[in-house]
């Protein structure tokens, strides 16, 4: 099974994120065919969330797919040192994405996804 591009998968968040008016910008362009995938989510109100792709398998279904998963779940972490974990990941991955979106419910268009 081949996996989804990495620049459908972002092209299809950001259309989502527009579409329920929320600000979506994409920060870092990486490798258009599997570059990592990595979704800011700015809370405006000085921290933010971050979501990495994972590709899993569901074995009972047989069946690939893409997931993104809260790199901090149930934290609140300040936007700068979001900010600083991006900058580590770009520079251990130069082919990765960045999305930046902005939204004070933190909704995630990326969550959203069927692919």
């Amino acid at each position: 099974m081949n996996e989804l591009k990495s620049q459908l998968i972002i092209n299809a968040g950001i259309r989502i994120a527009e579409q329920n008016l929320v600000n979506a910008y994409l920060v870092k362009r990486g490798d258009s065919e599997a570059g990592s995938i990595f979704v800011k989510i700015d809370t405006l109100d000085g921290n933010a969330k971050l979501f990495c792709r994972n590709l899993s398998y569901d074995l009972e279904n047989d069946r690939t797919f893409v997931e993104f998963v809260d790199q901090y779940p149930d934290n609140k972490i300040k936007t700068l040192d979001v900010d600083k974990r991006i900058s580590k990941e770009v520079m251990i991955d130069r082919d990765c994405w960045v999305v930046e979106i902005e939204d004070k419910n933190g909704f995630n268009p990326f969550l959203n996804l069927d692919c």
